[in-house]
């Protein structure tokens, strides 16, 4: 059995996207978590060459490394659950910094609620930061905001900077195997079963740089940008036509516990036993 008072930071590598890790890991290791509370990094690398590993400390117990096929991110995603044992998931991508405080206002924050995203500040090459141009106010989102956003190709909110109760992401079936876009997804299936909440504080720079998967044309090819989209929208009307909705519990009590004994495909079972439908809840 696992503490319920752990969040599990899941970091998707591959060999060659490595070589900020040691920042990211500096920026875990300053976090001030709240009482009780601990973290681990759950870093999967897309392959197994093993390289990525070189830049982790080898005498950090929190820190875990699995190898894998190459899937790409969504894929490495999920394998990296199988090593989560926190009863609340956070993604870092694996170049980017967190900043000081986020561990903490996200833990605070799904005390209240199943999901949150939290705003980001960008890094460039030159070292200048600048802020999110479009930030929602803080505090809870109103249903379907971000649907209605990405639809209109105007996401306002950095899902890369999603946290959320294990339970829920595993229930959803963990990240979308989309290319460059399974963060959204699952931003967005969760907005449709769930209340959530931004937080205005930024909690991570985000590294702008010429090797990110977004920076690359191909990524922005019409076509698979729109199909993109388009399997986002349809999943989660989906979701609504279905009449889901999950139902979050406690992550402090002693009872919130995760079995890592359990196998991947009965823990999402365990996650889908909070789910319910529409005509069961007025029921």
């Amino acid at each position: 059995m696992a503490t319920p008072r752990l969040i599990s930071v899941v970091t998707a590598v591959f060999d060659g996207g490595h070589h900020y890790l040691r920042e990211a890991y500096e920026s875990l290791r300053a976090q001030e978590m709240p009482k009780g509370w601990s973290w681990e990094w759950c870093v999967q690398e897309d392959g197994n060459t093993g390289t990525p590993k070189k830049e982790l400390p080898g005498d950090d117990s929190r820190v875990h490394y699995g190898t894998g096929l190459t899937g790409r991110a969504a894929v490495t995603r999920n394998m990296a659950l199988s090593q989560a044992q926190g009863i609340v998931i956070r993604n870092l991508d694996a170049d980017d910094v967190l900043l000081p405080g986020a561990l903490a206002r996200d833990i605070d924050t799904l005390r209240r609620v199943a999901w949150c995203v939290s705003a980001g500040l960008d890094l460039h090459e030159d070292g200048t930061i600048t802020p999110g141009p479009y930030d929602p106010p803080n505090g809870p989102i109103e249903a379907g905001r971000f649907y209605k956003e990405q639809a209109e190709d105007r996401l306002s909110v950095l899902a890369a900077n999603v946290a959320m109760h294990t339970d829920l992401i595993w229930s959803l079936g963990g990240w979308m195997a989309l290319t460059g876009a399974e963060t959204i997804a699952t931003l967005l299936a969760a907005e449709a079963v769930t209340p959530g909440e931004f937080i205005a504080e930024p909690s991570m720079l985000y590294r702008k740089h010429s090797a990110q998967t977004t920076a690359a044309e191909s990524y922005w090819n019409p076509q698979e940008d729109e199909a993109r989209r388009r399997l986002i929208q349809m999943r989660v009307d989906a979701i609504h036509a279905n009449g889901t909705r999950y139902q979050p519990g406690s992550i402090d009590g002693d009872d919130s516990v995760v079995d890592t004994s359990v196998p991947p495909e009965a823990r999402q079972a365990q996650g889908l036993s909070r789910m319910t439908r529409g005509d069961e809840e007025r029921g």
